[in-house]
C-alpha cells in the first residue's frame, strides 16, 4: 500500500509552506500528497501552476487530492455559486498537475432537515457535481464525525454515494471521524472496496464520543480508534490504495517542520506494515 501525507499535518510548524512539505514528504518517503487549498492558494501567490508541474515530473512524490471542497451541500443560491467558482479552480489546478481526486466534506449546522432530506438534496449535488468534474476526476465524500454535520457516519455517507451511483463519486474513511460518531464496522464490512476512495489516518484521545474536536487527533496507535477492525474490514472488501496521514493537533505544529513529517512518515509506515504488509 502507498502512503501519503495530508497538509493539515505540520500546517502551522514554522516555515511550513507547499514547497517545504514537497521537499520534506520526497525526503522521508511518502509517496503521495493531498494539497490543502489554502496551501495551493498561498503557492500561487509567488509561483504557477506549470512549476508546480515541473515539480512533480521531477520527483517520486505525486499529488493525490485536492483537500478540501468545503461544505458542498445544503447551500443557498450565492453559495452554489461559490463552489461552482471552487471547483473551477480544483479543476484547473488538477489538469496542471495530473492530481485526479478531490475530496469534499459536508456542511455543518443545517436546521430542521431529515436525515432523508439531506440524503436527497446531497446525492442531487454530487450528481451535479459529478457532472461538472467529468469522468477522468474523481470525488470523493468524507463524513465528518461530529453531532453538528449533516453527514456524519459512515453508513449515511455510503448509502449517498451508493444512490449517486456514479464511477467517480465515492467515499472517504477517515479513522478519526469513524470512531467519533460510531460509525459501524458492518456497514464497512458491506460497502464495495472500490468505493472506497480515500483512507485517512490518526487516533483519538479517550473522550466522551463525539465531543472532540481535530485537536485531540494523535498519531496512529496512541489513541482508542479501533485500528484493527478498521483495517481488516478495508482488507476484506477489497481495498488497495493510499494510507494518508492526517493530524491538526497543537502539539504536533509545535515541532519543527522536518521532525513533524519525518515523524508522520515513521508511523505510517509502520502502521501499513503492521495492518497491510
Amino acid at each position: 500500500m502507498k502512503i501519503g501525507f495530508n497538509e493539515a499535518t505540520a500546517l502551522e510548524c514554522k516555515g511550513q509552506s507547499l514547497m517545504a512539505d514537497l521537499e520534506m514528504c520526497e525526503k522521508y518517503g511518502f509517496d503521495y500528497i493531498e494539497i490543502r487549498f489554502d496551501c495551493v492558494k498561498d503557492y500561487l501567490k509567488e509561483h504557477t501552476l506549470d512549476e508546480l508541474a515541473t515539480w512533480f515530473k521531477n520527483h517520486h512524490l505525486k499529488p493525490w487530492a485536492y483537500n478540501t471542497l468545503i461544505f458542498f451541500n445544503q447551500r443557498d443560491e450565492a453559495g452554489e455559486k461559490e463552489i461552482d467558482d471552487e471547483v473551477d479552480f480544483i479543476l484547473k489546478v488538477s489538469k496542471a498537475i495530473g492530481m485526479k481526486m478531490l475530496i469534499t466534506v459536508p456542511s455543518f449546522d443545517v436546521k430542521d432537515k431529515t436525515i432523508s432530506e439531506i440524503k436527497e438534496e446531497a446525492v442531487a449535488r454530487l450528481r451535479y457535481l459529478s457532472d461538472k468534474v467529468g469522468e477522468d476526476m474523481k470525488i470523493s465524500l468524507e463524513f465528518c464525525g461530529a453531532p453538528n454535520c449533516s453527514i456524519n457516519q459512515f453508513g449515511t455517507a455510503y448509502d449517498v454515494v451508493k444512490a449517486v451511483d456514479r464511477p467517480n463519486v465515492g467515499i472517504t474513511v477517515d479513522t478519526f471521524h469513524f470512531h467519533e460518531m460510531c460509525s459501524k464496522l458492518e456497514d464497512l464490512k458491506k460497502a464495495d472496496g472500490n468505493k472506497i476512495f480515500a483512507y485517512h489516518l490518526n487516533d483519538c484521545e479517550d473522550l466522551p464520543l463525539g465531543s472532540c474536536g481535530d485537536d485531540k487527533r494523535l498519531w496512529p496507535g496512541e489513541g482508542v480508534v479501533d485500528h484493527e477492525g478498521i483495517a481488516t474490514a478495508l482488507k476484506e472488501i477489497g481495498f488497495d490504495g493510499v494510507c494518508t496521514i492526517e493530524e491538526f493537533r497543537p502539539e504536533y505544529y509545535a515541532m519543527s517542520h522536518e521532525e513533524n513529517i519525518k515523524k508522520a512518515a515513521e508511523v505510517t509506515k509502520a502502521f501499513v506494515n503492521k495492518y497491510f504488509g
